[in-house]
């Protein structure tokens, strides 16, 4: 970190005497400029809708905050821009802790939709599922009944078992021993499924908004 301030305050020093920088400085204040691109567009967008947008790669078709209301759509917003700050898009998600962080967030935004989903478009009351907590428990049951959003359920249940073997990282040394250990998680698997099933988790709930608010 230190060196990179350093280097910072040497193209800082380069540029104020109108020294021409080295191809690495050049390299550098390209991507400190479309950083800052990104978080002006980002700020002058609805985080729920760039969020959206973002992971489907597509325009929204749906008016949520009309159906959620606008108190839960805020909310959701919340959990959006809780994302966004971590990775400023679902293409720059990187292998590391900030990746566990994302997608407590990416899941708690996602709850919004399954929740309203569950009871007001199939008039489901939420059961708890096993051992499974509250939240888990609305996706298992979304997909356990054949419906619009069932695809949605699997993949979101199937992603909170991916959130919790990055949280929960112990192992036994042998079936026949008390011994644990940490192990790092796997951070490239778990990028690897949430880049493939996240967006169509979100497109299929779209889709079931779409077709149920179209009746």
């Amino acid at each position: 970190m230190m060196d990179y301030l350093k280097t910072l305050d040497n193209i800082k020093n380069s540029i104020s005497k109108g020294e021409e920088l080295n191809a690495t400085n050049k390299l550098i204040v390209i991507g400190l400029i479309e950083k800052e691109k990104e978080s002006y567009a980002i700020d002058d967008e609805d985080s729920f809708t760039y969020f959206y947008e973002d992971v489907i790669d597509s325009e929204i078709a749906f008016d949520f905050e009309e159906k959620l209301t606008t108190p839960v759509y805020e909310v959701a917003q919340s959990d959006a821009t809780n994302c966004i700050s971590t990775f400023s898009s679902i293409k720059k998600l990187e292998e590391n802790s900030s990746l566990y962080s994302w997608l407590q967030n990416a899941i708690r935004f996602t709850d919004h939709l399954a929740l309203h989903y569950l009871q007001e478009i199939i008039n489901e009351v939420p059961e708890k599922q096993g051992d499974a907590g509250i939240e888990r428990s609305r996706y298992i049951q979304i997909n356990q009944k054949k419906n619009d959003a069932e695809k949605a359920g699997r993949i979101m249940d199937n992603l909170y078992d991916c959130r919790n073997k990055l949280e929960h990282r112990k192992i036994k040394d042998s079936e026949d021993s008390d011994y644990q250990r940490i192990i790092p998680p796997n951070y490239k698997r778990a990028k690897k499924q949430i880049v493939k099933r996240y967006p169509e988790a979100l497109i299929c709930f779209q889709d079931s908004f779409i077709k149920f608010y179209a009746k």
